[in-house]
């Protein structure tokens, strides 16, 4: 079996993380013709070619892909080792990615954590929770936000918060005179639903199905805003979480009649990584946030 040369490695690393040659060099602090030296040498040790090069984009080829998800995994226990041996007790440097399927439980977290941990830097993502699993399980981020876990045994989960789902009407709309709208009233009307992956619409689609209820017509849409828009608009009725919904003239919202329908929220990492200084002192302040 050929060894792998390390640094050959960290090369390709870098262009399949920055998908530019020019740009993992100025990262590497090496010059392009080196690092390109570099992944033409990994390339010819092993027969294989690892980036589709054309003028305007480099672009992992299939075999480039498995071993970029191969490299993220091993750099980032490189990195849980580098700490680990080092004693890392104050973060005063370093990067936190963070995803989550929402910006109103994430953006507290974050800037607590901020306030707190001045020295690393952090990103946000949003997307629905399939989207950021996989960004977990490929270690293209830290942390996620989210309200849908599986029972997987690579993630290490805390339970953040609960909170009501509720209906959300345009202020015109009949329903809207109620103080709550029943299940069935809720399906003789055009659901305006998000995208499938979100978990607001799959407690819904669930708590219809558990009375045998099935939507008169249903608009999708694949944003929380668009959403908000839409029932606006008088497109149809659609579903919030409470701690999500920012008061709006144009809109009511009101709890489920005669059913209880909940959304759960968590702060989610891989397993093997909650031990690295960044990720732990995201999930002590989950933590502090749920007590």
């Amino acid at each position: 079996m050929k060894s792998i040369n390390h640094a050959q490695l960290r090369a390709f690393h870098a262009v399949a993380t920055e998908g530019s040659f020019t740009k993992a060099a100025r990262l590497l602090h090496v010059t392009q013709p080196t690092l390109s030296q570099e992944v033409k040498a990994l390339e010819e040790a092993h027969g294989v070619l690892l980036f589709d090069r054309t003028r305007r984009a480099v672009a992992p080829t299939e075999v480039g892909k498995a071993l970029f998800a191969v490299t993220r995994r091993l750099f980032a226990a490189e990195q849980e080792a580098v700490e680990l041996l080092a004693g890392v007790h104050h973060l005063e440097g370093g990067a936190l990615a963070v995803g989550a399927d929402g910006p109103f439980h994430a953006v507290p977290l974050i800037a607590g954590f901020t306030r707190r941990h001045p020295g690393p830097t952090v990103t946000l993502s949003v997307g629905n929770s399939r989207t950021l699993l996989q960004g977990l399980l490929d270690t293209r981020i830290d942390v996620a936000v989210l309200a849908d876990v599986p029972g997987d045994s690579r993630l290490y989960v805390v339970p953040l918060r609960r909170d009501p789902v509720k209906v959300l009407l345009p202020r015109g709309h009949r329903l809207a005179r109620q103080r709550a709208v029943t299940l069935t009233d809720a399906a003789a009307e055009r659901l305006v639903m998000r995208e499938t992956g979100s978990m607001t619409r799959r407690l819904v689609e669930q708590a219809l199905a558990a009375q045998d209820l099935v939507p008169a017509a249903t608009l999708e849409i694949e944003s929380r805003e668009a959403v908000v828009e839409a029932v606006a608009a008088g497109l149809g009725i659609g579903f919030v979480s409470a701690a999500e919904f920012t008061a709006d003239p144009r809109l009511v919202l009101l709890p489920f009649a005669g059913v209880t329908v909940e959304m759960d929220e968590y702060v989610v990492c891989l397993r093997e990584r909650r031990r690295l200084a960044v990720v732990r002192a995201f999930l002590d302040l989950a933590r502090e946030g749920a007590a």
